[in-house]
């Protein structure tokens, strides 16, 4: 699998940084991901990658497949968030395809990083949010954790690496 162009990394962040801020925001301010700007996310992502994988035949796998594990993660995400909706908010499940999308994207280290950092992070957040309300039934913004996580993929990567040995 080719690493992506430096121009369609560029373009990714481009698409995805301000809209994932913006999201995080929404999401610590009122407890939602508004299905307007998870559209906008999901689209500008998938154009990225679409139009990379249409001009750079040497990373067309790579996008096909990054568009293809949203896909399946949107699938489970929003069975999960149907079927048990305290463990997993519709936001966060419609959210997530995009999130997966430039995790993949970015190579499978990042990929793992960002699950990795999501979970620790994630976790970190929960713990912090309990022990603050003094309570296990606290609601937590989940968003801004979930959209961090490729950024956290990129951070852990190395890491991953290392304890791959590869």
């Amino acid at each position: 699998m080719t690493a992506l162009p430096s121009l369609a990394v560029g373009a990714l962040a481009v698409a995805y940084l301000p809209l994932a801020l913006a999201l995080s925001i929404t999401d610590v301010r009122e407890h939602r991901l508004p299905n307007r700007l998870v559209a906008a996310l999901t689209a500008a992502v998938g154009l990225v990658l679409l139009a990379t994988a249409a001009t750079v035949p040497a990373a067309r796998s790579l996008c096909l497949g990054a568009l293809a594990l949203a896909l399946l993660v949107g699938l489970l995400g929003i069975a999960v968030a149907l079927l048990a909706p305290d463990l997993l908010g519709m936001g966060d499940a419609k959210t997530a395809p995009a999130v997966a999308a430039v995790a993949c994207a970015l190579g499978w280290e990042v990929l793992l990083g960002a699950l990795l950092g999501c979970v620790l992070l994630g976790g970190a957040v929960a713990a912090a949010v309990m022990i603050r309300s003094r309570s296990a039934r606290t609601r937590m913004a989940y968003g801004p954790v979930l959209l961090s996580s490729p950024l956290l993929g990129l951070l852990l990567a190395p890491v991953v690496r290392a304890a791959l040995g590869v």
